[in-house]
């Protein structure tokens, strides 16, 4: 696994001369902006400036109907030089292929990047982690390869589901939720299971309710798992449908492991396996690999960030050990 000195060294030695110049744009594009915004907010000045030196006994509604009119038009112009002037249509795009994927290739070579790519909805509703049902899904890129010998595919993907309800007027409102935002992590496990066994995070706590409650979650066919490791339960609650196998799978040097990964990242965690494949989810709220025009791009923590992002997602291989194949499929 590559070190962050390392990456700091490649950052300097490759990256820095793409990055150097991604910036420049950037600026450009906050100038140009910034120029707008001002040109606008002056024009609107104006406009309020001459409306307010009229006369009072002009100002009547056709004088108020053309000064708002006036405004529109001012705003409206803004937002169509705005997006035609200021705007680079091609940064995000470049960004990604200048930086995130040289980013995926230092970390393996044996890794390739698509950024308009991700993990499909079926997969994701395989995994038996969520259970809602998924009436909008999307996501990018996607990172795909073998580390070892172990096959990996991971995503940064959003899954939502709607309700709609309906008032004592008859006016129907319908609301999205999301189920799931952030890296969704598929590997081959090469342990042979026939059963489902899902890791959730232990909202609960601890206690006899705390237990009582874990117990009704009728919603899952698994049943509530328990296990003597008291460093895994405060993070995390297991489901399996067969007990034997749920312990055979979560082995005590494994819960070892993932309560090292959890206590070292602390965003939400979910685990699970089924049909002889591991799915991982991991919960963030900002966007994964994407840029801000906002933030020095030649900043070496800024692109840290991106490099711990995709290092996170590749070191779960060796956290969790997949490549020692005590276990294999029958």
């Amino acid at each position: 696994m590559k070190s962050l000195q390392e990456f700091k060294e490649f950052f300097n030695q490759v990256m820095m001369p793409d990055l150097e110049a991604l910036d420049k744009r950037r600026k450009t594009v906050v100038k140009r902006s910034l120029l707008i915004i001002l040109f606008t907010l002056l024009a609107l000045l104006l406009a309020t400036v001459i409306y307010l030196s009229m006369d009072a006994s002009k100002q009547d509604n056709n004088s108020v109907f053309y000064f708002i009119l006036i405004i529109a038009v001012i705003i409206i112009t803004a937002i169509i030089f705005g997006n035609s002037w200021a705007r680079d249509k091609t940064f995000y795009t470049d960004f990604k292929q200048q930086v995130i994927e040289p980013i995926v290739k230092f970390v393996s070579p044996d890794l390739t990047y698509e950024p308009k790519n991700y993990v499909g909805s079926d997969s994701f509703q395989r995994s038996r982690i969520f259970l809602n049902r998924v009436d909008r899904y999307s996501g990018d890129d996607m990172v795909h390869g073998k580390v070892d010998k172990t096959q990996i595919w991971f995503s940064e993907i959003k899954a939502e589901y709607k309700t709609t309800t309906t008032d004592n007027k008859g006016r129907r409102r319908t609301r999205w939720h999301t189920i799931f935002k952030g890296l969704f992590f598929i590997a081959d496990f090469n342990k042979h299971f026939q059963t489902s066994t899902v890791v959730l995070p232990n909202r609960l706590g601890k206690g006899f309710l705390a237990d009582f409650f874990k117990k009704m979650n009728f919603s899952r066919r698994e049943k509530l798992v328990k296990l003597e490791d008291p460093g895994f339960n405060k993070y995390f609650v297991v489901y399996g449908e067969d007990q034997v196998e749920a312990r055979y799978v979560l082995s005590t040097s494994l819960m070892h492991r993932i309560t090292e990964f959890r206590e070292k990242h602390p965003n939400h965690l979910y685990i699970s396996f089924v049909n002889s494949f591991l799915y991982i989810a991991i919960a963030y709220t900002k966007d994964l690999f994407e840029p801000s025009y906002f933030k020095k791009l030649t900043r070496f923590s800024l692109v840290q960030e991106y490099f711990e992002d995709i290092q996170l997602a590749v070191s779960i291989v060796e956290e969790l050990n997949l490549n020692n194949r005590i276990w294999t499929k029958q």
